[in-house]
């Protein structure tokens, strides 16, 4: 997938293996995304953004900078990754999906579409 041609989260899906994107804000807030219709976006929002801050504390005390948390699911997996100071990205594949791919792709849509 050209990453030139993003418009909208729902594009990043287009990556091979993604099931759904989100955009998140960092304080929990859903701003837009393709979470599944059977989940509770506000619960799924807030969780993101409440995991991604326990990961990069964590990170932090151990002199690391977080690139990504992953959540192995039984079918799927969570990924979850800043884009910026203000967003996250909380991103379900498969197991097989190209974590590096998604994330390149996800930043390059944020890149793309919000720069600030």
């Amino acid at each position: 997938m050209e990453t030139t041609q993003l418009t909208s989260v729902d594009d990043v899906v287009g990556v091979n293996g993604i099931i759904s994107a989100s955009l998140v804000t960092r304080s929990g807030e859903y701003v837009e995304g393709t979470i599944p219709s059977t989940t509770r976006r506000d619960t799924f929002s807030a969780m993101s953004a409440i995991i991604l801050g326990a990961a990069e504390r964590s990170a932090i005390e151990l002199n690391e900078s977080l690139q990504a948390i992953s959540v192995e699911l039984d079918k799927t997996v969570l990924t979850i990754f800043g884009l910026d100071s203000q967003h996250l990205m909380a991103i379900v594949s498969t197991p097989e999906a190209d974590k590096n791919e998604m994330i390149e792709t996800a930043r390059a849509w944020k890149e793309k579409v919000f720069r600030h």
